[in-house]
């Protein structure tokens, strides 16, 4: 059984879905209480978008592996991916339970709560994503973000300009210097939304609506030759 999972488990990251079945399959023929098997299985069916038996075979895995934290979180993907988030917050809760250090579940949970519209809750859960990786700057991005939501654009801002200052590199710190040129132009400071869409620009050159919303920004300022470039 153990060599059939891991031959599924060699066609699976070769993306030979199928033969990865078969071969998961036959390990369940020789132990039917094969956890891992039931784990691949699951991971094959994610990806051939077959949500009832990925959600069949994985709560199957964590029957006979009650200890794993990562089955529980696939798991909870799982639920996440079809719109159930209360199941998934419940699964990335027992995933946390059996491994608290698991950045990825918390960070997942804090997603739920946020598209319930619970953006307090979200907000504590993505600062305990950041307690476990400060370095999440996706979780940075989303915190501010609910900061938004919850009327604390001045938060939101140094949040933002942590990401920004911290990680300049990264994907997500351009995402940042939008939402930050996005919330002071709310806020009337049209100069400094006007510096931080030009920085995103640089990230984003082709990008159709930060262009709209530079161009909005110029003309505001009376900045007419720059609002018609963009």
């Amino acid at each position: 059984a153990s060599a059939e999972v891991a031959l599924g488990v060699a066609y699976f990251e070769k993306g030979s879905l199928e033969k990865a079945l078969t071969h998961y399959l036959k390990a369940l023929e020789i132990n039917e209480a094969c956890a891992e098997a039931h784990a691949g299985l699951g991971m094959s069916y994610a990806r051939l978008g077959k949500s009832d038996k990925v959600i069949m075979h994985l709560e199957t895995a964590l029957k006979l592996s009650p200890d794993c934290g990562l089955i529980a979180n696939w798991i909870a993907d799982a639920y996440y991916d079809i719109g159930d988030l209360d199941k998934a917050i419940s699964f990335y809760s027992e995933a946390l339970k059996l491994d608290s250090a698991d950045n990825n579940a918390q960070n997942d949970m804090a997603d739920a709560y946020r598209l319930k519209g619970d953006h307090k809750t979200a907000l504590e859960m993505y600062d305990r994503a950041l307690a476990i990786d400060p370095g999440d700057t996706n979780a940075l991005l989303e915190k501010a973000q609910c900061l938004v939501q919850l009327k604390e654009p001045e938060k939101a801002l140094i949040t933002l300009r942590e990401l920004i200052t911290n990680f300049p590199e990264s994907r997500d710190a351009a995402a940042a210097m939008v939402v930050c040129a996005a919330i002071l132009g709310k806020l009337g400071r049209q100069n400094d939304a006007y510096i931080w869409f030009t920085k995103s620009l640089e990230f984003f050159p082709y990008n159709r609506m930060v262009l709209f919303q530079a161009a909005i920004c110029a003309y505001r300022l009376n900045k007419l030759h720059d609002g018609i470039g963009f």
